[in-house]
């Protein structure tokens, strides 16, 4: 069973003898955006959630929640969504995982696009005669995505909505020149996401309204304040006054936050659209202010129509990954915030986080386009992809060392002072200790409340591990995949997140394995092939159908290597090869 933690809670209605309870360790899922890559977070979730049921069984801790928090952006809010409600509903991981796949499969794809490029006669002669021509499957997406773009195939996801001509500057010239400097004029294509809100809510029950004590997991959602220009959270969970808000903007002590955003009822499909809605291709997400105000399931209106009915009761949205497409900052502010403020616990919960990014955010240099289509979607993914995870994580672990070694020193001072046999000395060196710690900071905190050295090491929690999954494949890649509804891209995606997330798995138990410094070289050995095997799925566009005899030869490789060093492996930690040795056989067999 989970072990928990003890902590008093000193307040002035509380009594002493009254305790809360704390989790040793949560676990935590963060989603990125990007659209159909979503199929891709999908994929992996099938597997996290079999695997960590397991790893969760092994421990005796099968009655702990797979993810306590689950946090997304854009698709990522969206699949999240799902699982959560999926997971309410039928308490189970495994069936809300694969009801988020069946949202992709059957609900989101479109199972009959007719791509007649490729079958006209100019196309073999075309690619005979330049080298550089896509490949037969990088050209079925290009032109998949043109039709759907162009609204010549009906799809669960937008719709064209209104042609909106330019009354600013009145630029009606058709510019037919090829010069560089000639660009378009102002006119603005809007498209509706209704047909998406409508498969949400097919697979999602609103509003979701969450709490700890009903041992239920919690949701953030997220999205971009367009008049504000920052990174607005909306949370399942409640706030220390019991209501579900989010607050946020300038504080003032009388008046509270600038901006308050009441959702008590819990976050609703608004919330959900709001963190998906992409400038310039949808219109601005309304959200109302207060839940009383009825939601809207209408097309958004022309432009003039809202101008003429803006009003205090409504705040404007855009797409979370404009600010946040790889929310970690947000889940660590909210989980940090939950646990000090709400449950008054000032041993927080350590996390162990899994990230699910489908932008890649790195490419082999001998991958870099060359072409406009491949330059636009490499600049794509590079604004898109996580740009800032791993700062945060560093500055949080920092944070942690630091507050750690503080606290280590405040101890040993006070074990110091207690030894002091003069009473008036044992005195001061308390009062000058007592002066240090309630000294005030620089900074004042989000409300700009004066806060001391004390406050500083107080409510602080250690970020345990961060497993990284992500989308790394360039093969056959396209401007405008995140368009990709095809039945035949949304299911390589869905496989190729399964591959991904058995393969990082492996690989972090592989990085992670505890050898004597003599033995390193062969922990290093371990990695290198591996890689390889990465690297060989990935150069094939994973096509290990295809390619499975020599995926499943690599890997019984690995497993070999796996066990003729396994006392060498087991010697510093016992059974860290059988684990490995479990994971890998696992995927292999999963291939077939």
């Amino acid at each position: 069973m989970l072990k928990y933690l003890d902590e008093p809670v000193i307040d002035d209605v509380l009594d002493m003898s009254v305790k809360k309870t704390a989790p040793k360790v949560q676990r935590a899922l963060v989603l990125q955006g990007g659209g159909a890559l979503g199929a891709y977070e999908a994929g992996v979730l099938n597997i996290l959630s079999k695997n960590l049921r397991m790893e969760d069984k092994e421990n005796g801790e099968e009655n702990r929640l797979l993810f306590d928090v689950i946090v997304g952006t854009s698709i990522g809010a969206m699949n999240g969504t799902i699982l959560v409600s999926q997971y309410l509903e039928t308490k189970s991981w495994e069936k809300a995982s694969e009801e988020l796949e069946k949202f992709w499969t059957d609900q989101v794809s479109l199972k009959s696009l007719d791509i007649g490029e490729l079958s006209k006669p100019w196309y073999d002669e075309w690619v005979k005669k330049n080298p550089t021509a896509a490949s037969e499957e990088a050209a079925r997406r290009y032109y998949s995505v043109k039709k759907l773009l162009l609204n010549q195939v009906r799809n669960n996801m937008y719709y064209f909505l209104e042609y909106i001509k330019d009354h600013k500057f009145f630029d009606t010239l058709q510019v037919h020149t090829q010069s560089p400097s000639s660009c378009f004029n102002n006119d603005w294509l809007l498209h509706s996401n209704k047909p998406l809100r409508e498969s949400i809510e097919k697979y999602a029950r609103f509003p979701i309204l969450t709490d700890f004590k009903n041992k239920q997991p919690r949701l953030l959602v997220c999205s971009v304040d367009v008049a504000e220009g920052v990174t607005v959270t909306f949370d399942s969970y409640p706030k220390a006054d019991g209501s579900r808000k989010s607050e946020y903007g300038n504080y003032n002590n009388e008046s509270g936050y600038e901006n308050v955003i009441d959702y008590s009822n819990g976050v609703t499909i608004d919330h959900v659209m709001a963190s998906g809605t992409l400038p310039e291709f949808y219109n601005y997400a309304e959200v109302s202010i207060h839940t009383t105000d009825k939601q809207k399931t209408q097309d958004p209106v022309s432009l003039p129509n809202i101008n003429r009915r803006r009003n205090n009761n409504i705040r404007y949205f855009w797409d979370g990954g404009l600010l946040s497409s790889t929310p970690l900052r947000e889940l660590l502010a909210a989980h940090q915030e939950y646990w000090n403020d709400v449950e008054n616990i000032n041993e927080i919960p350590e996390l162990d986080v899994y990230i699910v990014n489908v932008h890649p955010s790195k490419i082999d240099f001998d991958k870099i386009p060359m072409d406009h289509n491949g330059a636009k979607d490499r600049q794509n993914d590079i604004i898109y992809a996580d740009r800032n995870s791993r700062y945060d994580e560093n500055m949080t672990r920092l944070i942690g060392d630091y507050t750690y070694f503080v606290t280590e020193m405040k101890d040993l001072l006070e074990d110091a002072i207690c030894k002091v046999n003069d009473e008036n000395d044992k005195g001061i060196l308390k009062r000058k200790l007592n002066d240090i710690l309630v000294t005030n900071t620089s900074d004042k905190g989000r409300k700009g409340v004066a806060r001391n050295y004390e406050d500083l090491i107080r409510g602080q929690f250690k970020l345990n591990k961060i497993t990284r999954i992500e989308r790394t494949n360039y093969i056959n890649s396209i401007y405008g995949k995140t368009g990709d509804l095809t039945f035949e891209t949304i299911h390589k995606l869905i496989k190729e997140g399964e591959c991904d997330a058995w393969l990082s798995l492996i690989q972090q138990h592989t990085q992670d394995i505890q050898v004597s410094t003599d033995a390193v070289h062969i922990r290093d050995s371990l990695i290198k092939k591996l890689n390889q095997v990465i690297k060989n799925l990935r150069d094939n566009d994973y096509d290990y159908e295809a390619n499975n005899s020599h995926t499943r030869r690599e890997l019984t490789k690995f497993i070999k290597q796996i066990k003729k060093n396994k006392e060498i492996i087991d010697g510093l930690k016992t059974n860290q090869s059988t684990k490995l040795l479990d994971l890998t056989d696992r995927f292999r067999l999963s291939l077939d």
